[in-house]
């Protein structure tokens, strides 16, 4: 459920082309689009090809216009859009990481889609806290669709095993710290209660700080936080840390990608954030759930809903009226809304959710309804939504990650991890302006 953070190509020199060997797409089946054809590019596993292609075949037969379907996997897919829009040739509609809209706006090629809204696209059918996932200074590049968040994976097994109760919707940051010692007591040498989250940006870090009437960015594209602020983040991991509350450092380095050596997965920790049941469940026989992650002290969860992958138009394409009709089926034709199902992640429209609802397996369900008790908490946490990531972003996240584990190792004391974060975030997202 979470999006997408991998691969923030450059884009300097008007996006030059870069090495597209090995992509892997679909062959294309015509030159351009014509005003009864479009082309479609995405990027996903088989079953989102499958789904892709279901719904473009809908689109077809109710609207007369053909689309033309690219795919291939994450690997080489911007390197492959990064040609040809230096070529001038890019597909009318294509699929977008979340993380680098701002970066593709910033250099004048993705369409401003408002004058496509609301008589063609009807966002209004989107919850209200993931309809700005592609707006970049107040204007709408990118239209969401999914509806993601940030929770705190758990291995109820464990739990069960160390006779120790599951967290719960109100814990708070307290509560966490006081389970996550008491599971590594209770489990024994060489585990631990969680995953050590200090360098986890969007999926602890941002939560606390919006807890705080905070964020990881502002609306400009600069940091929203200050030095104090991360000072407390770390020193709040440094002393779980100590009290072999969460996991040594070693362990971060399985912990980027959903298989068998992450630490949940490989059973040393029992509560991780960065990840849900739909990637984790499947890789173990012990029964996961979820749970928001832990609440300020004034009650507010301080989540953040994604947009899950975007869908954008470029400035030339060839045909951008029937491209914008296509991201409204995704939107509101409740045939497509069902042939997509969860292939793009939680639905991000109470029009989706009940369309999909009864047809859903019980891990499915768990997952679709738990990601509606959280929106409902957000609306009530009546927050302003998170601005969109700059450009600049990837190096800021990676400046965290570097910093973070600094002071896990003990090679960096926390004021000059903090300073080190600085000088390299706000660099980072200064030169990408």
């Amino acid at each position: 459920m979470s999006i997408s953070r991998r691969g923030l190509f450059g884009l300097a020199g008007g996006l030059a082309a870069a090495s597209v060997a090995g992509c892997g797409f679909a062959p294309s089946n015509s030159g351009g689009a014509a005003n009864n054809s479009l082309t479609f590019r995405w990027w996903g596993g088989e079953a989102r090809n499958k789904a892709y292609q279901a719904a473009l075949q809908i689109f077809t037969q109710k609207n007369g216009t053909k689309v033309d379907p690219q795919y291939s996997g994450y690997d080489g897919y911007f390197n492959k859009l990064n040609t040809e829009f230096a070529g001038g040739n890019p597909p009318d509609l294509f699929q977008m990481d979340t993380a680098l809209v701002s970066t593709y706006a910033a250099k004048g090629v993705l369409t401003d889609l408002g004058s496509f809204i609301p008589n063609t696209i009807h966002m209004d059918t989107l919850y209200s806290a993931v309809r700005g996932a592609g707006v970049v200074d107040g204007k709408t590049y990118g239209v969401p669709s999914g509806s993601g968040y940030a929770p705190v994976l758990y291995d109820k097994t464990l739990f069960e095993q160390a006779k120790i109760p599951v967290p719960t919707d109100t814990w708070t940051w307290d509560d966490f710290g006081r389970i996550a010692g008491e599971l590594s007591k209770a489990m024994g040498e060489g585990k631990y209660g969680a995953l050590d989250a200090s360098k986890d940006d969007s999926g602890a870090l941002q939560p606390w700080l919006r807890q705080r009437g905070k964020d990881l960015y502002n609306a400009e594209g600069k940091l929203a936080f200050t030095k104090d602020d991360l000072a407390e983040w770390f020193a709040m991991w440094d002393k779980l840390r100590k009290a072999k509350a969460i996991c040594p450092p070693e362990m971060l380095a399985n912990t980027d990608s959903a298989a068998g050596n992450h630490p949940l997965i490989a059973g040393q920790i029992a509560m991780t954030t960065g990840w849900g049941l739909a990637q984790m469940q499947p890789l173990t026989q012990h029964t996961l759930d979820i749970v928001v992650v832990p609440r300020g002290s004034n009650g507010k969860t301080g989540q953040a809903l994604n947009g899950g992958v975007l869908l954008c138009v470029p400035v030339k394409s060839k045909n951008p009226e029937a491209a914008a009709k296509l991201i409204d089926l995704f939107v509101s034709d409740v045939d497509a809304i069902k042939a997509m199902a969860l292939s793009r992640g939680i639905p991000p429209s109470s029009k989706a959710l009940e369309a999909l609802a009864p047809s859903l397996s019980a891990a499915d369900k768990r997952d679709v309804t738990y990601s509606q008790y959280v929106a409902d908490e957000v609306a009530k946490d009546g927050l302003p939504p998170a601005p969109t990531a700059p450009p600049g972003y990837n190096d800021a996240k990676t400046a965290l990650d570097a910093a973070a584990k600094q002071v896990a190792f003990g090679k960096m004391s926390i004021p000059d991890a903090v300073a080190q974060y600085f000088r390299d975030a706000e660099a980072a997202l200064q030169g990408a302006k």
